[in-house]
């Protein structure tokens, strides 16, 4: 059931998204406009951004209203309120600030209801410069984007227009190379990226944290991030669910490579009571942003952790979620792997290739990053075996220490006598070399059946072996069950490597 907050909030993006039932595409065509703000140019309402996916179309607001604003830091310069301020129109800002051009550049850019000071902004760029020696910058364009919605969206593309004037002047005062550059943007924030990148030839890299879903899913590319936007384009899943059920992200893949951590719909974690977030947070604002977009802001988390993590967010490449999570896709061969985040561009798909899609686990709580083992359980079939009922659990013990008992499925499975069962894993950190697991299982019983009863019936099965393969260092190790038979609830441990 909706909270209060929840449903407040709902109505009011509906009530910005969503197109009267009588309007039809010819009406909306029929709105088109155009509006021009000097060296950036003219800005249409009609061409690609005329579609039922944008139903209230209005041209973005003027630079001087928006005032889209540069916050600069550096090692010299990396406390919070040590920012220098550039402005594209002023050379001075650039040359007195402590802007090189020799150093790699990070952007970020904020989404709805934001602006360039929010505290996740100012923690990635903390993380960014502990990681390496950047000009980091912080886009601030909360002038534009408040409520309507309708009116962000447009802002947007002013936005970008403006970031690439920036990237422009830099490149010809400060001798700063396009192929330098990474953006970074989260939801709104993304395709604000994806608009400078349309206008920069050679921008290095797009980071799409969570892009926007409504307004920019299943539009053109020239109204939406993709990957002709950059060199290299990597986007993060984190809220594709249905924005009628608070889904704010685009699970349509819109970049080079696409990660889904939990399938990209929602996130473990935030279906938290909200009286617990707020009192989590201790701040009512961003206890209510939790509430309402606790999925929607993960991205921005997962990548902020992932820029000096030791875990890597490792991904890996399959024909789905529910095939990932049944171990189906390790191990990682012939570059099926990638890392979510910061140092997703250490892998690259091969050139021409877009929309290469990653899934993931993640943990409820920060820190985030889980290691991943696929798991294979082999079942004996002996005379007289048969088909039982149950929940199985499982340890996997390694050199640096173990994962604690798992369960392996939610809901009752029915083990067949001779078949093959596959599970992932995961654990909070690396147990390194695997030496030994243990395995149980609950028979699941029905008051109603009297045959189920375990009073009555005597119920095992029979394990031939466990494969287990490593997903982060991509190690196989199998154990030897020899068809040991297992009774109801008793652990077996398993040592033998086959």
């Amino acid at each position: 059931m909706l909270t209060i907050f929840q449903t407040s909030f709902l109505a009011l993006i509906i009530s910005f998204t969503v197109v009267c039932p009588s309007s039809s595409e010819e009406d909306i065509k029929a709105k088109r406009s155009t509006v021009c703000y000097g060296d950036i140019g003219c800005f249409s309402t009609g061409g690609a951004f005329t579609s039922l996916h944008r139903p209230i179309n209005l041209n973005p607001q003027s630079p001087s209203k928006i005032n889209p604003r540069f916050l600069l830091f550096t090692r010299a310069n990396k406390n919070d309120g040590d920012y220098q301020f550039l402005n594209p129109d002023n050379f001075a800002s650039l040359t007195n600030s402590h802007f090189d051009g020799n150093r790699p550049t990070k952007v970020i850019s904020h989404g709805f209801l934001e602006n360039g000071f929010a505290g996740w902004m100012m923690t990635m760029k903390t993380e960014l410069l502990k990681n390496g020696d950047y000009n980091v910058i912080l886009l601030d364009w909360g002038g534009g984007s408040s409520i309507p919605y309708t009116q962000a969206t447009a802002n947007t593309r002013v936005v970008g227009a403006v970031l690439a004037k920036l990237i422009k002047v830099l490149k010809e005062r400060e001798s700063a190379r396009p192929e330098d550059f990474h953006l970074i943007g989260h939801s709104l924030g993304a395709h604000i990226c994806g608009y400078a990148g349309e206008r920069t030839a050679n921008l290095g890299r797009i980071s799409g944290l969570d892009p926007a879903d409504p307004y920019f899913q299943y539009t053109d590319i020239t109204v939406r991030l993709d990957p002709t936007d950059a060199l290299f384009v990597d986007i993060m899943h984190t809220n594709g669910a249905n924005i009628l059920t608070l889904g704010y992200g685009m699970v349509q893949p819109c970049g080079h490579v696409d990660y889904y951590p939990n399938a990209g719909l929602n996130q473990p974690g935030c279906d938290v009571n909200p009286v617990t977030k707020l009192l989590v947070t201790g701040d009512i604002y961003e206890g209510g942003k939790q509430i309402v977009a606790c999925s929607h802001l993960r991205a921005h988390d997962y990548f902020t952790e992932s820029i000096n993590s030791a875990c890597q967010f490792n991904g890996y490449t399959c024909r789905g979620y529910d095939d990932f999570e049944r171990g189906m896709c390790l191990p990682c061969t012939d570059g099926n792997c990638g890392f979510m985040g910061f140092h997703a561009d250490r892998t690259k798909p091969a050139p021409g290739k877009t929309h290469v899609k990653y899934y993931l686990d993640t943990g409820t709580t920060a820190p985030f990053c889980r290691y991943h083992y696929q798991v294979d359980i082999q079942f004996g079939q002996l005379p007289g075996s048969k088909a039982e009922e149950g929940t199985l659990y499982i340890n996997i013990k390694g050199s640096n220490g173990q994962l604690g008992e798992q369960q392996l499925n939610e809901d009752p499975v029915t083990i067949q006598p001779g078949h093959k069962y596959g599970y992932m894993v995961k654990s909070t950190h690396d147990i390194g070399e695997i030496t030994e697991l243990s395995i149980r299982w609950d028979f699941n019983s029905h008051w109603y059946n009297p045959l189920t009863w375990s009073l009555l019936t005597h119920h095992t099965i029979h394990v031939d072996k466990i494969e287990v393969v490593q997903g982060e260092t991509n190690k196989r190790k199998t154990f030897c069950g020899f068809n040991v038979g297992m009774d109801n609830q008793v652990t077996k441990s398993l040592t033998n490597i086959c």
